[in-house]
């Protein structure tokens, strides 16, 4: 029987939500580079002894593995591009030179990968080369690297010789690798089984089948995969692939067909490899005599294979495959092919393999009775993809042999190795196949490529699509072809130059024209006033897609409701929680009927709101609703009546009353994001209310008075949140009246305390009289808690400073603050350190965002946004970096998100533009060396550049655009 293998995890920097390859042997990169400059001298750590081990060979040991250490290498790489069974990520590993002459390492197919691989080997005195993938397995766990050996100048590579035949239950062997990250760990272990079934690693992930493994009482760790199993001799018997986290056991693939490949790859010829669909399981005999095998027939295998314990039974035969034409099926006991007594995995292997394209003749026992069957062999290289094509971040392959075999579906289809923007809000999901696109059938990625092409820009389509375990249950998503940030490429894989040949598909049909389209809206139930009942009308759903993580926020795709507060301009409100950043696309569905894009107008740089536009010639006659606002600020003890969409999809009216109002108290986030500060949160009495996530707070006259929304909390998170409409008339009304909101800001969060607080930090008896008379309902006192870094106010008002007044008003309510807004100058009392003092604080524009972002070796970078200043106190520099893409060479060598970025290869960075400038003039195949700044702790970064899967490129506002930004380097 299969057995489960539980696995380590592999690491990676930025946690992602699809499946991650779960195996020992990968391990990936942290700051403390594991091929660390600082041990240059460091030998091995060689555990001589194991239980098992004699004393006596303690010394033919040291020499068989001292003489091995110079063959074997350090592998450090990444996987660029999901492909298949493989997610992009970075990891260390190791491999061994079998081929010195011609820089041939063995190691593991996980290592080599199914789909686009860069890497370097460390040799054991420290020196790197490049190497490139030149065979990977269809099935097998075992993959071919290739370096230029002139590279190599000051050591005296060693070959291991490969010796598949020494593998025996028994013997003591040693594992030499660059385990858990360390330089050539040496450790111990012993043969337990050489005919154990291939282990399982799980689901969605590559597994080997169709041979046998090496089980070995040894414990590794990651970093360890394709690490040589060494005998006394100094021969490699098998090659370290997986094993048990839990226990002391790890499994070896043996080298048997590792040879043969090997004999055609130094030829230069391709590696033939026959398959008939089938997976097969060796079952012990008492096993297959439960499944009818006959006693004669055991006799007679036993006879001939003595020693051996089993035979081959068929677990899997792939619909529509050469087996299950065959007429072949599950439970079948592979008896004989061509006459000749197969009871192995290799001698199956081997007449496959050699007869690529031929018939052979299967004896199989079912059930008791022997059956013959002529099956045809196929190429396995046919149904092993080399292809992917990618649009945006989504990347498709045909579905491959091994996913197939894995679900037992026929070796067809279009499969999502990473499901990206074409599937969202499905795009971390994973084992995806689409079925259609736009009504048209997709079924490998020739017909993919054909039909995306053929859709103009900026529509919307439907995609169909099922999940691989299960075809019967289709699903749909409507997506909107966007080419400005999702373009169309082909790639190839090219053994010869070891990456995957580009090519972009650069014609499409531009957009169409919008025709104005009529459209209704349902209508409210119930006894509810006309003018509660009108605001139906005005709830609107917002879709924003933000193709760049930028600002410390996640890219991806957002929707939620908005209203319509001018229906002749066609202004929404919408929460910030759906509109993060400026760089987004963004469109409307009106009455849940009818699509129409819209554009960026404000986002507020302290209150939940974005102000987006639609163009109204687009509804046509639609009797579409401007919700009248009212700047009569909701209470404590008010009654109210929330419009909303019930989970049903109908309008909904909820009496309600206002149980308090208070300041909203929002942590901050660890990557610095936008959050809501320095606003008034209405709290609501019904608790039916949370179960909603938009609703519009009015009187009985249909005014809307307050507006619940979602809001982002720290991390990424949600909570609800309801605030005045009048606390943001000063962004609204300059909008209603054809102008840009001039709003003014002095750049400071106040947070509420108690007059004790106050009173202990030298509030006067008379100033805490003049304070509480008058006031609201809540018993507050204002205090700064953080000062926005560069701003004007930084030099002139401190953290923990108390706030008495603002313009010669007492500051009792947060509200008070919004005369900033209008103000160019404001004279502030603050006490501190038990004196009140004058201050005179000039407020300054409002935070426009970020104006320029760059991509550089897959991290992004751009000027510090407002949230990162409100949580620095020292700005080290004008470029900050904001997000670094798994898989990356930013990623590779460790660069982290967060950082100030002050030094490209020794010249000072001052602001984007110095930063581009150096970037640009970097090499690709250099190491650049790259100087950060966090909390005042300096590193020093080398991220070796790699433009054909990671190039630089260049993002600007440009309001000419539907999206707002240009990319610079389109013409490129």
């Amino acid at each position: 029987m299969v057995e489960k293998v539980l696995e380590m995890d592999v690491d990676s920097p930025q946690q992602l939500t699809f499946p991650k390859r779960r195996r020992t042997g990968l391990t990936s990169p942290n700051i403390n580079n594991d091929i660390d400059s600082a041990h240059d001298a460091e030998h091995a750590s060689v555990a001589v002894v194991s239980d098992v081990t004699s004393l006596r060979d303690v010394p033919k040991w040291q020499e068989a593995t001292e003489a091995a250490l110079a063959g074997i290498v350090a592998v450090r790489a990444s996987q660029p591009i999901s492909f298949d069974t493989d997610y992009v990520t970075c990891f260390n590993a190791t491999g061994f030179i079998i081929d010195a002459e011609r820089g041939i390492i063995l190691t593991n197919r996980h290592v080599v990968g199914a789909g686009p691989f860069v890497g370097e080997a460390i040799m054991y005195d420290h020196e790197e080369v490049e190497v490139r993938g030149i065979y990977r397995d269809p099935i097998h766990d075992f993959g071919f690297l290739q370096f230029d050996p002139k590279r190599v100048k000051y050591m005296k590579m060693v070959e291991i010789p490969l010796a598949p035949e020494e593998a025996r239950v028994g013997i003591d062997v040693r594992i030499i690798g660059n385990d858990a990250g360390e330089k050539l760990s040496i450790l111990a272990g012993s043969i337990s089984r050489i005919d154990r079934n291939a282990p399982d690693y799980g689901t969605y992930t590559y597994n080997d089948f169709n041979t046998f493994y090496i089980q070995s009482a040894s414990n590794l760790s990651g970093g360890s995969s394709g690490s040589p199993v060494i005998d006394i001799h100094g021969n490699a018997v098998a090659l370290q692939a997986g094993g048990r986290t839990n226990e002391a056991t790890n499994f070896f693939l043996p080298l048997d067909r590792v040879k043969r490949a090997y004999e055609f790859i130094k030829e230069g010829k391709s590696v033939p490899r026959g398959t008939v669909q089938m997976k097969f399981t060796y079952s012990p005999f008492d096993d297959v005599r439960r499944l009818g095998l006959p006693e004669e027939i055991e006799a007679m295998v036993r006879r001939v294979r003595p020693g051996g314990i089993g035979m081959l039974v068929a677990v899997t035969v792939l619909p529509n495959g050469p087996g299950s034409v065959a007429g072949l099926e599950e439970g079948d006991i592979l008896i004989s092919i061509n006459g000749k007594i197969v009871t192995h995995f290799v001698t199956l292997e081997e007449i496959l393999d050699d007869n690529v394209g031929n018939t052979l003749r299967l004896v199989v026992n079912r059930g008791g009775t022997d059956i013959e069957v002529d099956v045809a062999v196929e190429d396995m290289h046919e149904i092993t993809p080399s292809r992917m094509v990618t649009y945006g971040d989504t990347i498709v392959n045909n579905l491959s042999y091994q996913l197939a075999n894995s679900f037992n579906r026929p070796v067809c289809g279009i499969y999502a190795a990473f499901a990206g923007t074409l599937l969202s809000p499905f795009s971390d999901n994973v084992g995806i196949l689409i079925d259609s696109i736009d009504s048209k059938p997709v079924n490998n990625v020739d017909e993919f490529v054909d039909v995306i092409k053929a859709i103009p820009d900026r529509s919307y389509v439907n995609v169909v699509f099922y999940y691989i375990h299960d075809k019967s249950a289709k699903h749909t998503v409507l997506t909107q072809i966007l080419r400005q940030w999702n373009s169309l490429r082909i790639y190839t894989r090219n053994d010869k130059t070891g990456l995957w040949d580009c090519k972009k598909i650069p014609d499409y049909p531009k957009p169409c024209d919008i025709t104005p389209t009529d459209v209704k809206f349902p209508t409210m139930e119930g006894d509810v006033p006309k003018g509660v009942a009108d605001l139906v009308r005005s709830i609107v759903r917002v879709r924003c897609y933000m193709p760049i993580a930028t600002e410390g926020n996640y890219d991806g795709e957002w929707s939620s409701y908005g209203v319509v507060v001018d229906a002749e301009k066609g202004l929404v409100i919408v929460s910030r929680r759906t509109v993060q950043v400026s760089l987004c696309e963004l469109s409307l569905i009106v009455a849940d009927s009818v699509f129409i894009p819209a554009k960026l107008l404000f986002l507020h740089p302290t209150h939940n709101i974005a102000i987006i536009q639609y163009d109204p010639k687009h509804l046509g006659a639609t009797d579409i609703y401007a919700a009248p606002l009212s700047e009569k600020p909701l209470k404590q003890g008010d009654e109210t009546r929330m419009v909303t969409q019930s989970r049903f999809g109908g309008p909904v009216c909820i009496k309600t009353v206002v149980s308090g109002v208070a300041p909203a108290s929002i942590r901050e986030s660890t990557e610095p994001r936008w959050r809501c500060i320095n606003t008034e949160v209405i709290h609501l009495e019904s608790q039916s209310v949370k179960s909603h996530g938009f609703g519009l707070l009015s009187d009985e006259k249909g005014n809307v008075q307050g507006l619940y929304m979602s809001c982002m909390k720290e991390d990424n998170k949600d909570m609800k949140i309801a605030i005045n409409v009048c606390d943001i008339m000063p962004a609204v009304a300059p909008l209603q009246k054809g102008m840009s909101p001039a709003l003014r800001c002095l750049n400071v969060e106040v947070e509420a305390r108690p007059f004790i607080a106050a009173r202990v930090a030298g509030l006067s008896d008379e100033r805490l009289q003049e304070l509480q008379q008058g006031m609201s309902s809540t018993a507050l006192v204002f205090r700064i808690k953080k000062v926005e870094n560069l701003s004007t106010a930084y030099k002139v008002l401190n953290e923990l400073d108390y706030i008495i007044s603002i313009n010669g008003k007492l500051m009792r309510e947060l509200s008070d603050l919004n005369i900033q807004y209008t103000q160019q100058n404001l004279e502030i009392v603050v006490l501190r350190d038990k004196k009140e003092i004058t201050l005179q604080v000039d407020t300054m524009d409002y935070d426009k965002g970020v104006n320029k972002i760059v991509s550089w070796s897959g991290a992004t970078f751009q000027a510090p946004h407002k949230a990162v200043l409100q949580q620095t106190r020292v700005v080290p520099s004008g470029v900050y970096c904001t997000n670094v893409a798994n898989g990356s060479p930013a990623c590779q060598y460790s660069l982290e998100s967060c950082n100030w970025i002050t030094h490209v290869n020794g010249e000072k960075i001052t602001d984007i533009d110095s930063f581009e400038r150096a970037v640009r003039a970097c090499a690709d195949g250099t190491y650049v060396r790259i100087k950060t700044d966090v909390f005042e702790i300096r590193k020093v970064y080398s991220v070796k550049t790699c433009y054909h899967y990671w190039p630089t490129q260049t993002l600007v506002r440009d309001d000419s655009m539907p999206s707002g930004w240009r990319n610079a380097d389109k013409s490129k």
